[in-house]
C-alpha cells in the first residue's frame, strides 16, 4: 500500500471515529445561521439577526467559531458596527492512479477580516465597508494529472493579499451599489453550492470565464463594481464593470498594485436571478452574460480579439426536502481565444442523508469541458474533451469545523487522449474562529 493510501485510509478511519463522537450534537436542531466555511467567500452568521447582544453566548451563532465570543469582545465589536471573521481551510490530495504521475501535496488557505458597519460606526445609512486579506500556502498536484481543472481548488498564487476593500451602499430597498477592490466573482457567475466541491472544475465561479481570462476570482482583487436592482422576492437584475488586463493573475504585487493602466480592458457583466418555486418545489434560475474588450492574443499566435462574449445559465430545484439538484453551462463561439468554449456542469447535494448525522452534506458532480480546436492547433495536438466526476461527503464534526473526504475521477485529462485517466483522493478541512 503506498502512503498516499495509507494515509488516506487512516484519515477516514479518524473521521468516521470523530464523527461518532459528535453525533448527538449532529441531531440537535439545525443552526439558525448558515455558516459555510467555503473555498473562495467569505462566510459568517447574520449578527443582526441575533438581536440583542447579551444573549450572544447563549446562541448557536456563538457555537459556530471556535473562539466562541472572545471573552466578550466579539460581541462588543458587533455592538460598535464591527464584525470580524477568521477562517483556516486546507486540502490535502494525492493523485493515485492515472496522470502524468503519482504524486501527493497539501494547500493550505488563512481568509480574515472585518464587514463594518458605517450605518453604525459613522451614521452613513445603508452603508458597509469590506476589508479583508488571504494568505495561501503549500502546493497542488495539478501538475502532475495533467488536467485543464485543479483537482485542488484553494491553490493558486500562494503569497498573502490584501483582497477585498469595498464600499456598499444600499438604496430604497430595492438599490444596492457596490464599488472598490473586488473579484467579480462575488456577484456574478456563482453560486454556494459550487462550493462543495474541491475541484475548479465547479468550485467558485464557472472556471470557463477564467481561462479565457475574462473575469478574476477570490482571491486576486481588481478595481470593479455592480449595481442591483432587486423589485422583488422573485427577480435580481445585476450589471457590473470589472477591471481586465496581463496584470490581474499578478500574485506577486500581494493584492496591493493599484494602477489603472492604459492598455487595460473592462469586462461587462449582465445577470439576472429568478426564484420562485415550480411544481411546488423551490426553484432558481440564472442567466448571465459577460462582455469583454481587451487585446486578446489568438491561439494562432496571429493578432488579437479585441471583444469576447460568453453567456451562461445556472440552475437549482429542490427535488426533495433536503437534496437539491443543480448544474450550470456556459458558451463562447470564439475558439480563438476560449479554451473550453463549452462547459456544463451538474450536481446533486444532500443534507442530512446519513442517519444521525443530520448536518452533513453529500454530494456527487460531474463536469464536462470541450476544448478549443484552436487550441490544440497551438500545442500541435487534436483535443477533444475532458469529464470531471467527483463524490464527496462533508462531516459537520462541530458547527464551526467540518473535515470533507472526496474522490474524483478525471477522464481524458488536458483532453488530447495521450494522458491516462485520473484517480484522485483528497479531503477538506475547515474551520472557523
Amino acid at each position: 500500500m503506498s502512503l498516499a493510501i495509507h494515509h488516506a485510509v487512516v484519515a477516514v478511519a479518524s473521521i468516521i471515529a470523530v464523527a461518532g463522537n459528535f453525533s448527538a450534537s449532529a441531531n440537535q436542531p439545525s443552526i439558525t445561521c448558515d455558516v459555510k466555511t467555503l473555498c473562495n467567500e467569505e462566510s459568517r452568521c447574520d449578527l443582526n439577526a441575533l438581536g440583542d447582544v447579551d444573549r450572544w453566548e447563549e446562541s448557536v451563532c456563538a457555537q459556530e467559531t471556535l473562539l466562541g465570543n472572545c471573552c466578550g469582545v466579539r460581541p462588543c465589536l458587533q455592538d460598535a458596527g464591527i464584525t470580524p471573521f477568521f477562517y483556516y481551510d486546507s486540502i490535502a490530495a494525492a493523485n493515485v492512479g492515472g496522470g502524468i504521475a503519482a504524486d501527493r501535496d497539501f494547500a493550505g488557505q488563512v481568509y480574515a477580516g472585518a464587514d463594518l458597519d458605517l450605518e453604525t460606526i459613522l451614521g452613513c445609512e445603508g452603508m458597509t465597508l469590506k476589508v479583508s486579506m488571504v494568505e495561501r500556502h503549500g502546493d497542488s498536484i495539478s501538475r502532475s494529472v495533467g488536467g485543464i481543472y485543479d483537482p485542488m481548488c484553494i491553490f493558486g498564487g500562494q503569497v498573502a493579499y490584501l483582497y477585498q476593500l469595498w464600499l456598499e451602499k444600499k438604496i430604497s430597498g430595492h438599490w444596492a451599489v457596490k464599488f472598490g477592490r473586488v473579484s467579480a466573482d462575488t456577484d456574478f457567475a456563482n453560486d454556494g453550492l459550487y462550493r462543495f466541491s474541491l475541484s475548479t472544475a465547479i468550485n467558485g465561479p464557472i472556471r470557463a470565464t477564467l481561462l479565457e481570462n475574462t473575469i478574476t476570482s477570490f482571491p486576486y482583487p481588481v478595481w470593479g463594481g455592480r449595481v442591483k436592482y432587486t423589485p422583488s422576492d422573485k427577480h435580481q437584475f445585476q450589471v457590473g464593470i470589472y477591471q481586465i488586463g496581463d496584470s490581474m493573475w499578478d500574485f506577486t504585487k500581494h493584492g496591493l498594485d493599484f494602477s489603472i493602466r492604459s492598455d487595460d480592458g473592462v469586462s461587462v457583466l449582465l445577470q439576472h436571478d429568478w426564484r420562485s418555486t415550480v411544481c411546488g418545489r423551490p426553484t432558481h434560475v440564472g442567466v448571465g452574460a459577460i462582455n469583454s474588450f481587451f487585446e486578446f492574443d489568438n491561439y494562432d499566435g496571429v493578432g488579437t480579439t479585441d471583444y469576447v462574449l460568453r453567456v451562461y445559465t445556472q440552475f437549482d430545484v429542490e427535488v426533495l426536502p433536503d437534496l437539491t439538484f443543480f448544474g450550470f453551462a456556459a458558451n463562447s463561439e470564439q475558439d480563438q481565444v476560449a479554451l473550453t468554449p463549452l462547459q456544463i456542469s451538474l450536481g446533486i447535494k444532500g443534507k442530512g442523508m446519513l442517519p444521525g448525522r443530520a448536518n452533513d452534506h453529500t454530494m456527487l458532480l460531474a463536469t464536462y469541458g470541450e476544448l478549443s480546436d484552436d487550441y490544440g492547433d497551438s500545442i500541435g495536438e487534436e483535443v477533444d474533451h475532458e469529464i470531471v466526476y467527483e463524490l464527496g461527503h462533508r462531516f459537520q464534526v462541530t458547527p464551526a469545523t467540518y473535515i470533507q473526504p472526496s474522490i474524483q475521477y478525471i477522464v481524458d485529462p488536458g483532453g488530447t487522449g495521450k494522458i491516462p485517466n485520473s484517480t484522485v483522493l483528497g479531503a477538506w478541512i475547515g474551520a472557523s474562529f
